[in-house]
């Protein structure tokens, strides 16, 4: 017990073993933290390896493992080679060096251990530097590399989608080295990295805080647990907590760190502490006790050991250390090769060691000296061979002398109330499996953050899409207007045989309808609610290909009525063709062959084709979530502006606009032409007026408002609705009332204003005349059939006569 005690005045732990009579004495040497990292929680872990290995009859049979003393490096290189010197100059020689703690330490000793022919075993230090076989000649480690450590930086920030992290950097080459090797790791990946350097004595928080003004949410504790007390007060004070930050930590931050005391976070409660560790991250690499349920080499099971183990811990006093597997397997490695190494001198067969040449003879372990290489080679050669299952899992050592490690574990902090607050593992990566992240069974992303996942604080890109009202409104008018379309369509069918329908071309009413019905689907493409790619790309081919070939088909129909009208009543000429429906046809054929023909050339040419793209939606650019993070507004876009798809969408409008001028001159030649009864000349001329406004509006909405998504949609939609609707109305509602109030209706009995009377009389009868002659013709047509029929007929009778 005195021993023990002793020990929480030291800080660091070598192991130095050496022979005197038949006890192999070894230093422990750790680091209990005042300036630094506390490994000081190992040393009940080497006593409970010694006790088992002193009691392995079958190990080291002739010898017992005991240890001298303790030294402590205090984290710190220049106090660790102090150490080392007075463990080498004081007896017994040492036949191994266990230690020194913290990489700081370590890394100096395990750069000259090697030249007293002696090697260092380590159980904490995670340097990429100490993976160097050059230099670093006799050096092992129970623990990986942390170089093992940094992709796992990038595989985290690929899942959650941050795209910047800030590390809070203490000037300390482990530290230092450290943020290096991120920025290195994730440079590749285009990742915003901004960091704060801050020196051992300063306030952390004075160079932190400049982070959270420049709108960082994600933040990495690069430094020692007593700088990261310090700043996790402040930032929990100020609110910088989950869900609008994101906090990752050192992994091997002592059990229980935050309860520490310190001036600097007298402010805070160990409660306040907790909640705000609440949802933080670590990346473990270190192999665990917990992750392994096998019973290892030692006769032990993992679970057994770190029961036992913390207990010990708690008992005098240490804090309980991830290290502690580590350290108890360092022990076993170290005695297992000091036992094969053993039997080989007592045997004398040392063939296929790579030893054969080294200077010295083979003497017994407790004749070791400093100046014998072949010893030193054989314990080098032996540890280098190791292969067990250890209470922290399987032990294999690299051409480096680096354990061999292949699993990462992702740990959170979870709150469970008042002093209960856990390191919970939820996912792992395998270091062969491109550092995929595989959750453990039970944890998914909305269990570990159930609030939602942090932002990183870059402006969010939100692709927006039509407001849901919009869209309802919208559908619910085009829904109205096929029902609309269906009875103008039972009207025109059930009433073909009317005057009146006759009249106005009934079978060119079909056109209008069809029309109607291409462009009242349109309207879905053009307020379509989707943010998918590929929905996107059929629909801004679906609605110009709806809209304009509906559009065709409705004006052309009004244009050839137009145009009948005007060569009726405003044509010189006093003998005049007789117009048909098929002349009529020949108009709207040409109008919509033009217009097929624009669009397939349109969707044949990539060029000209429609691009989706991204769009600032100018209606609201920016907003801001609820975790406060800047959100910028987009929206899909067909036709960017500026871009040759733009350009032809408007050369296409340009097609519409020629025929809704011929349009607009043919209704104004016509505007004095009244005809009480049928009054087409009336309604075609107005329906021309309205949907060439409507079509203009259309083309100044896409040129001003086409980056305004709901006012861009709205107007276009709308207008569509009212082009179409006005199509229909003023086709089929004027003949629908005067049938009601006069279901025989005879048109010639009207006169025609604003022409004169005697040419009002002529015009009436030419109408009335060319209806009849209409119907004379299909008479005509009958008996000429007829005729054939009978002469036919005769022909046969002849020649059977």
């Amino acid at each position: 017990d005195k021993m023990l005690r002793s020990l929480l005045y030291i800080s660091f732990l070598l192991v130095c073993v050496h022979a005197q009579s038949n006890v192999l004495t070894f230093s422990l040497i750790t680091s209990f933290g005042q300036f630094g990292i506390n490994t000081s929680g190992i040393v009940p872990a080497i006593d409970m390896a010694l006790r088992d290995i002193n009691n392995n009859s079958g190990l080291l049979p002739g010898y017992r493992l005991a240890y001298d003393r303790v030294r402590d490096s205090q984290c710190h290189s220049d106090r660790s080679l102090d150490v080392f010197f007075q463990a080498i100059q004081s007896a017994p020689v040492k036949l191994a060096v266990i230690g020194c703690g913290c990489s700081v330490a370590t890394v100096p000793v395990a750069a000259i251990s090697h030249h007293w022919n002696i090697s260092q075993i380590s159980y904490f230090s995670e340097s990429a530097a100490l993976s160097d076989r050059s230099k670093y000649k006799r050096f092992f480690r129970t623990n990986p590399s942390g170089l093992i450590e940094y992709p796992a930086f990038n595989s985290i920030m690929n899942h959650f989608g941050w795209k910047q992290i800030a590390l809070i950097t203490q000037n300390e080459d482990l530290f230092i080295t450290t943020e290096a090797n991120i920025r290195n790791t994730l440079k590749y990946a285009n990742y915003t990295i901004a960091s704060s350097t801050f020196g051992t004595t300063s306030d952390p928080w004075t160079s932190a805080r400049s982070l959270f003004s420049q709108g960082f949410r994600v933040f990495f504790l690069n430094c020692y647990d007593q700088a990261a007390r310090m700043i996790i007060c402040q930032a929990a004070k100020l609110g910088y907590t989950y869900p609008r930050y994101a906090w990752i930590m050192q992994h091997w931050y002592p059990d229980q760190w935050w309860t520490a005391s310190s001036e600097y976070v007298a402010n805070c409660t160990e409660n306040e502490l907790e909640i705000f560790l609440d949802k933080a991250l670590s990346i473990r690499i270190h192999p665990s006790p917990d992750d392994y349920s096998d019973i290892s080499d030692a006769g032990i099971f993992p679970q057994q050991f770190q029961a036992e183990y913390v207990s010990r811990a708690r008992q005098y006093g240490y804090s309980v250390s991830d290290a502690g597997g580590r350290a108890y397997d360092a022990i076993w490695v170290l005695a297992l090769a000091l036992n094969h190494t053993m039997a080989m001198v007592r045997s004398g067969n040392i063939n296929g060691t790579d030893c054969e040449n080294a200077i010295g003879t083979l003497v017994p372990l407790e004749k070791f000296e400093y100046s014998n290489e072949k010893m030193a080679c054989l314990i080098q050669w032996n540890i280098q061979q190791t292969n067990i299952s250890g209470v922290s899992g399987p032990i294999r050592f690299d051409e480096n002398g680096t354990r061999i490690q292949n699993t990462i574990h992702l740990n959170q902090y979870k709150y469970f109330g008042p002093g209960n607050l856990s390191r919970v593992p939820f996912a792992y990566l395998l270091t062969d499996d491109s550092y995929a992240v595989n959750f453990l069974p039970g944890f998914s992303d909305s269990f570990i953050y159930h609030d939602g996942i942090p932002p990183d604080g870059l402006p969010i890109e939100s692709v927006k899409t039509y407001s849901t009202s919009l869209v309802i409104v919208i559908y619910a008018l085009s829904v109205l207007g096929l029902g609309f379309t269906l009875i103008c369509c039972l009207f025109n069918l059930f009433c073909r045989n009317k005057r009146i329908v006759r009249l106005s071309s009934g079978k060119l009413n079909y056109l209008i309808i069809l029309g109607a019905i291409l462009m009242y689907f349109s309207v879905y493409f053009y307020v379509l609610p989707t943010t998918a790619i590929s929905i996107m790309k059929v629909a801004c081919v679906l609605k110009e290909w709806l809209f304009i070939i509906g559009y065709a088909l409705c004006f052309g129909t009004v244009l050839a009525k137009m145009w009948r009208i005007y060569y009726i009543f405003q044509n010189p000429r006093t003998k005049k063709m007789l117009i048909t429906d098929w002349h009529m046809l020949f108009i709207v054929c040409t109008m919509v062959g033009i217009g097929v023909l624009l669009l397939m050339i349109g969707t044949a040419v990539p060029a000209l084709r429609g691009t989706i793209v991204k769009e600032i939606n100018d209606e609201n650019p920016q907003g801001t979530t609820a975790g406060g993070v800047q959100e910028n507004n987009y929206f899909l876009m067909c036709y960017p502006v500026s871009s040759s798809p733009f350009y032809w969408k408007i050369l296409i409008l340009a097609y519409l606009a020629v025929f809704q001028i011929v349009g607009i001159v043919l209704a104004f030649e016509t505007r004095k032409v009244k005809f009480p009864g049928l009054r087409d000349s009336a309604f075609v001329a107005t329906t021309i007026y309205i949907s060439s406004l409507v079509l203009v509006m259309l083309a100044v909405d896409t040129f001003i408002l086409s980056s305004y998504l709901n006012s861009h949609g709205a107007i276009y939609a709308f207008g569509i609705l009212i082009m179409t609707t006005i199509f229909l109305l003023f086709t089929f509602v004027p003949k629908m009332v005067l049938l009601c109030k006069d279901a025989e209706l005879d048109v010639s009995s009207f006169s025609i204003e604003g022409v004169p009377r005697k040419s009002c009389d002529l015009e009436a009868r030419i109408i009335s005349l060319e209806e009849i002659l209409r119907e004379k013709d299909n008479l005509i047509a009958l008996f000429e059939n007829q005729i054939i029929a009978l002469k036919e007929k005769a022909g046969e009778n002849v020649s059977t006569c």
